[in-house]
């Protein structure tokens, strides 16, 4: 019977100890969850943390690329202004040079004139000198044609000068 008893008593013990070893077990595992459940929450709130974060930086490179493409159309903008202006102050210069020349042509047509009728008065009178009227109307009516047909060239030489 002793040997029965110590048997049982050899269970008994084994039984408590088992027993007191998952009662470890569980408290560890008790304790070891709340443990996991705290960290595997504080990651779970630190990952989405740093999704928010991810979100912001998106968010920000976004606006970004829109100032960015923004601020790109309005330097073409800004930039088709300035050729527009610097065309048009191109082509006022180019009429005011025109006209200049224009003018400056009138004057040394008029003075032409007068130069060529001071010379065709000398001419004349000196003709008239020599040969008589007759004379002098036929070289009046030769130098008209050749004073018309230089004119004619002289204006044409002038055009094609400025057109270039």
């Amino acid at each position: 019977m002793s040997e029965g008893s110590n048997l049982i008593n050899i269970d008994f013990t084994m039984a408590i100890q088992i027993v007191n070893f998952l009662i470890l077990i569980y408290i560890f595992w008790k304790g070891f969850a709340k443990k996991i459940g705290k960290v595997i929450e504080e990651r779970k709130a630190l990952a989405l943390s740093e999704m928010e974060i991810v979100d912001q930086e998106r968010e920000k490179l976004e606006e970004q690329k829109k100032i960015s493409e923004k601020l790109k159309k309005e330097s073409k903008r800004r930039a088709n202004e300035i050729l527009i202006k610097a065309e048009r102050q191109a082509d006022e210069r180019k009429d005011q040079i025109i006209s200049a020349a224009m003018m400056n042509r009138e004057r040394m047509m008029m003075k032409a004139e007068a130069d060529i009728e001071k010379m065709r008065q000398n001419a004349k009178f000196e003709l008239q000198k020599e040969v008589g009227e007759i004379a002098v109307e036929l070289a009046e009516k030769i130098i008209k044609e050749n004073i018309k047909d230089k004119e004619d060239r002289i204006i044409d030489n002038f055009i094609d000068k400025i057109g270039d």
